[in-house]
């Protein structure tokens, strides 16, 4: 049997989940708004380009561009910074009703645009801050892995970068590109190796074997 599709919110609820979200009041009001009602945004065609609507039907961006990079369920609204593809390349545009490009559309691939998202232009790869548009590891990476977009799990990411591997945290810290493998264990610091032993990475971004030593890495949950 097919799952009954849930409805769309009216104004006033859409305005009272925004505004509890705004608030960080993950309350029973809150959850009960969530799973009553369909948030998607809303894509929709005019002559072969695409644009984004809420919830609700307002108009984000305009039916002027080739594609978005969003995921199921999210809540847009006006303001929000969407990766948008333009003329064949990935740009992050912001959300205002006309599209405004706060990152031009220059790159092969950009990630979610959290504030610092992997991006690939001719095959290298870097890892930009999306609030500046400077750059935190240049253009120079053999890769900057993610999962779904997403650059971060549980705080941490990581690159390669001439065969070797960086680790990169949610705060913008990272290392330099030491290591030949690395262990993203379930519970417990990030276990790294290098020139054939395991260890990890201190409180001053050094190697270290004792796991006692004050760590660098945040901890996954």
């Amino acid at each position: 049997m097919e799952a009954s599709k849930l409805p769309r919110p009216t104004q006033a609820q859409y305005d009272r989940l925004l505004q509890l979200e705004n608030e960080k009041q993950f309350n029973d009001e809150f959850m009960e708004l969530s799973n009553s009602f369909d948030w998607s945004a809303q894509t929709f065609e005019e002559n072969g380009r695409y644009g984004l609507k809420s919830a609700v039907g307002e108009v984000l961006l305009p039916a002027n561009f080739e594609d978005f990079m969003t995921m199921t369920g999210d809540v847009l609204r006006k303001g929000n910074r969407i990766v948008t593809q333009q003329n064949g390349k990935w740009g992050i545009i912001l959300a205002d009703g006309t599209g405004t490009w706060t990152i031009e559309p220059q790159y092969d691939y950009i990630g979610y645009p959290h504030h610092l998202t992997a991006v690939c232009k001719d095959d290298k790869w870097g890892v930009l801050d999306v609030s500046t548009g400077e750059f935190l590891i240049p253009l120079e990476c053999d890769m900057v892995y993610g999962d779904r977009g997403i650059m971060f799990v549980n705080g941490l990411g990581s690159y390669k970068k001439d065969g070797k591997i960086g680790i990169i945290r949610l705060d913008g810290a990272f290392t330099e590109a030491l290591y030949e493998d690395t262990d993203f264990e379930p519970e417990g610091p990030v276990k790294v190796k290098l020139n054939g032993q395991w260890g990890f990475i201190n409180a001053q971004g050094n190697f270290t074997t004792d796991e006692e030593d004050d760590l660098w890495c945040f901890y996954i949950d």
